[in-house]
């Protein structure tokens, strides 16, 4: 309605600057006004997809949002061979440990490399930090695998760009839990990044997030962490 009320202000102004007569400044106003009803209704009834226009019941709104978003990333990938970095955060469903952070890595370890998928994994007993590696179509069918798992959600996009090296190129997933931190690192890494239930704070900007893990694989334990 306030699109077809600046409309006719401006045809208002062109038509008195040319001497239109006043029943084609009336005509247009009820074209607009008749016009607004249908506008409307195609507005509610109808959805801009990244699939093209579809009729609202049609688009499924229980889908992440999170691989809607990768799909439209697609117009930044060159030609093949360019090396991307996508970086995301979500919420563990439940509370997680080793055994989950374990499975995780199975994982990884069976398809990774097979895609050219390289990474790292910081898991606390609420959220999941992961960095993948790659070219963009692996990256892409890799992320769109993990949107889906119902071990987590809430998955929150933290930064995707291109990148000319790999930076965890030995290995196809490595895992740090932040389970059994010493009080002197969990404190200073509290301190740092916040806190968030008794643990720390997931970092959402690609800054922080590097400062995280340049922290987390300099003070790495042996036995503290898992590799794969």
């Amino acid at each position: 309605m306030f699109f077809a009320w600046v409309v006719a202000q401006v045809l208002q102004l062109v038509f008195e600057s040319f001497g239109t007569p006043d029943w084609a400044i009336k005509s247009v106003l009820v074209l607009l006004a008749v016009g607004f009803p249908f506008a409307l209704f195609f507005a509610w009834a109808y959805e801009i997809t990244p699939e093209g226009i579809k009729r609202d019941h049609e688009v499924v709104r229980s889908k992440p949002i999170t691989s809607e978003t990768i799909e439209k990333l697609k117009d930044d990938s060159t030609a093949k061979g360019q090396l991307h970095s996508l970086i995301y955060k979500s919420r563990c469903k439940g509370f997680a440990d080793w055994d989950l952070v374990e499975s995780i890595l199975a994982s990884s370890t069976r398809n990774n490399p097979k895609n050219g998928i390289t990474g790292i994994l910081v898991v606390t007993e609420t959220h999941f930090l992961q960095v993948l590696e790659g070219e963009f179509e692996a990256l892409n069918a890799t992320f769109e695998r993990i949107s889906r798992d119902t071990r987590h959600d809430t998955t929150q996009i933290i930064g995707f760009s291109n990148i000319k090296k790999r930076q965890f190129a030995d290995w196809a997933m490595h895992g740090i839990g932040l389970f059994d931190l010493n009080s002197e690192l969990k404190s200073r890494l509290c301190m740092k990044f916040g806190e968030d239930n008794g643990t720390v704070r997931i970092p959402s900007s690609t800054h922080e997030v590097l400062e995280l893990l340049d922290i987390l694989l300099s003070e790495e334990q042996p036995g503290k962490a898992a590799r794969s």
